[in-house]
């Protein structure tokens, strides 16, 4: 069963009335949401600098996750996701982002 977020952050999350939970700010970083009409869920952490992600999710659901997961016959969904294909074309993706900067290990 899909994680739910805690009843807390819908009440801390700026514009959560209007458009739903988008985003959720710590001192270090903030968390970006985004859910499909289908209930798919997609998260992405940040640092502060990023106002909103939501694009970039609606992004990785449309042209990633259904181009390379939903159409792919070999992938059934509601099972673990394991598409070698699907993980590296988003690793590129993030990688080509404005905001991605790799951190030194």
């Amino acid at each position: 069963m899909p994680a739910r977020l805690p009843a807390g952050l819908w009440s801390l999350a700026p514009g959560c009335r209007k458009e739903g939970f988008l985003s959720f700010q710590t001192s270090k970083y903030r968390l970006h949401y985004y859910e499909t009409p289908s209930g798919l869920r997609f998260i992405l952490n940040t640092d502060l600098s990023v106002a909103n992600a939501r694009e970039t999710l609606q992004s990785i659901y449309s042209s990633l996750y259904v181009e390379y997961v939903v159409k792919n016959p070999v992938c059934v969904l509601g099972q673990s996701l394991d598409s070698e294909l699907f993980g590296s074309r988003l690793d590129a993706f993030i990688r080509a982002l404005p905001y991605y900067s790799p951190r030194a290990a």
